[in-house]
This record gives C-alpha cells, structure tokens and sequence, in this order.
C-alpha cells in the first residue's frame, strides 16, 4: 500500500508534528509506503529534516501564473509516477485540487482528517464540504467534539471515522518531579493566538494566584502564526499593566520544548476550543499535571480526576482556583501515574493501526518491522 499526506504549508504547529509521526511511524511497516506533499513554499527545511530517510518528501513548485493549475498537474502526475493507493488529505481549502486529481486518478481513495474544532462547519465554504464528502471514502475527526462538529453539517454518521491523534512517546523522558519549591512553573506550549489558545487567560491568572501569595514563573512556549502580529507584545503589555510581567518567560519559538516540559510543575492550555489538544498529550508523557479548559476536545484528553484539572473556559478566576488546587496537592500528581495514562491511551503505533485498517490493509499485513 502506498500512502501520500498532503499538506498546504509545513511550519511549526500540532498538525505538522503530528504528520512527522504519522509518515514515519506507517514507514515502520511492512509493504507500507508512506510519503509527504507539501503544495506550497511555506515549510520549514528544520521540520522537513525529522522524517525517516524512508519517507519521500514532494514540493511542489509553481509560477505566480496559473499556479494552483499547476499544483494540480505536479500532484496528479506524482500520484500517477509513483502508484499512489491512498491520498490523504490534512488541510480541508484543497479540496477543489482533489475534486480535478480524482476526475484523473479514480482507482485512488481519498481521506480526510479534520484537525481541528469548527473547520468543517465555519472554515470551509458549503463547496468544500460537498467535495469533501463526495470525493473521500471517510473523513475522519481527531475527537469526538469534531465528530459533532462534521454531523452538524449533514454528513452521515457512517462517513465519519473519530481517531485520537498520537504521539511518538519515544520523543519523551518521563521525569519523577521529587521536593517541588517555589517558584512553581508552569507552562503553557502554543502559538501565540490568545483568540483561540487563551494566554491572556492564564496571564490573569497568574496574577491572581501573585496576589494569594504564590511564588509563580509563567512560562510561554511558541511563536505567532503566519498572518498574526503583535500578540506577543500585547500579551506583554496586559503582564505588564497587571504587575506581572517579571513573572513571565516569553521563550518565542524553541526546537527542545522537551527541556522546558521536564523543567516544568504544571502544563496549562486555556484554550478557547480545540480540536483534540496534542501539546496536553505531550506534557503528559513527561509526568506533567494539566490544567485545561473544560472545551470538547481538551475534556477528552485530560481526565480531571486522574491527571490534572478543567476549568470554565475563559474564566481567570476558575483557573486561579484549580492550578492552587492542583499546587497545593501537587505531591498527588503522581509523574509515573501521569505517563502512564497517555501512553496508553494516545501512542502514535495505536493511531496508525487504527488508520490501516480504515485504508482497508488487513490485519495480518499490519505487523511493523523491528
């Protein structure tokens, strides 16, 4: 079975990292090819360079002049070139490329995943879900807060297929967190988009819990997305105006996010929705409690009676009140324990087993190579 993920753009984000796995882990198995187009320029070398030497990496290349005809032309012709079984398809503006690809290459099956909450039904226009649900055996949703999200636009039940994302756990050292002291860290890894990933919240907060007497250092991890300016430095003003601006780290882009995880007392995503919440999945792995916005997606990641806490979205107050909870008992939050529960539930070899058999490959052609 020959397999190619296709990607718009190919920068730092959760959906990138997670096609990094998702192509090298399927490489792992036997009589499966798994390959990598990205259609526009904007990809970074640095991330590119983290897939298995196995797994071909296309760019597409284009003229300003007729460039999405283009695109089309390269596409069809490396999926002609190189025998392509399964398209799948990461980025949900391509569709009308995969409405002519499939016209020209009909023995393909085409797949979709729907990475995030309120894409399908606000993102994409009224065509591209039709095409989406035309041209694709299943689209599938990395939640069950997405699965609503596609069914609210009429797609059938039978069409959607939920699989939670998974991580290389490889990639991450579990550390015992052993005599915690103040100041207590904690971090929050995303791309600085307050709109969605709610880090004016947590600022808040933070000030909050300065006021109760808390020794706190509020670490921020990620850049601004393409097309967003001046969240940061807004975000630093707001710590400013509320005396808390000696309590933040703003670390900006950093490739060893892993050293500030195992450095870290608590992970925090504040996010104002999200489809599944992959950095929550990462934390994790290294022991780390989470204290997450009580959003779908996020609420099926972190179970708050085992590994952290869910505050009310939005609410500076509420999440003051469970990071002193979860502060206080901190001694509780077992790093082990912590691991333990998502690697079992979110590993990246589950997720590609899962994705296998909905490309139709059987079960007894699924063992991986050592």
């Amino acid at each position: 079975m020959k397999i190619l993920n296709v990607f718009y753009s190919f920068k730092q984000g959760g959906v990138e990292r997670l096609g990094i796995a998702i192509a090298n882990q399927l490489a792992n198995y036997r009589d499966v090819e798994s390959d990598v187009c990205i259609i526009s320029k904007e990809y970074s070398e640095e991330l590119l360079s983290e897939f298995s030497k196995t797994v071909k990496v296309f760019k597409l290349e284009s003229k300003r002049k007729l460039r999405k005809l283009q695109y089309v032309r390269q596409l069809i012709q490396i999926i002609k070139e190189n025998e392509i079984d399964v398209v799948h398809v990461h980025q949900g503006n391509l569709m009308p490329f995969f409405l002519l690809i499939k016209t020209a290459c009909p023995d393909v099956t085409f797949y979709f995943t729907v990475h995030d909450t309120y894409i399908f039904s606000s993102d994409l226009n009224e065509m591209d879900r039709k095409i989406a649900n035309l041209i694709c055996k299943r689209i599938i949703a990395i939640s069950d807060g997405v699965v609503k999200d596609i069914r609210s636009c009429g797609v059938k039940k039978e069409k959607i297929k939920r699989i939670y994302n998974g991580i290389n756990f490889d990639k991450f050292k579990m550390v015992e967190r052993k005599d915690r002291k103040e100041p207590f860290k904690i971090i929050n890894v995303a791309r600085f988009y307050p709109q969605k990933k709610g880090q004016d919240v947590l600022i808040k907060a933070t000030a909050i819990l300065k006021e109760r007497g808390y020794r706190i250092k509020t670490i921020f991890a990620g850049d601004e997305p393409q097309g967003v300016n001046g969240e940061m430095n807004r975000m630093k003003e707001l710590a400013k105006a509320i005396g808390v601006l000696d309590n933040m780290v703003f670390l900006g882009n950093i490739q060893d996010v892993n050293k500030e995880l195992e450095q870290a007392d608590i992970f925090c995503i504040p996010s104002n929705y999200e489809g599944f919440g992959i950095s929550a999945v990462e934390a994790m792995a290294t022991g780390l409690p989470c204290v997450a916005s009580n959003i779908v997606g996020l609420n099926e990641v972190v179970d708050d009676s085992r590994v952290g806490k869910l505050f009310e979205v939005g609410n500076e107050i509420d999440l003051a009140n469970k990071l002193e909870e979860v502060i206080t008992h901190i001694d509780q939050y077992n790093s082990s324990v912590i691991s333990s529960y998502a690697r079992k539930r979110f590993s990246i070899q589950n997720m590609c087993e899962i994705l296998l058999e909905v490309y139709g490959k059987r079960e007894n052609e699924t063992r991986t190579t050592d």
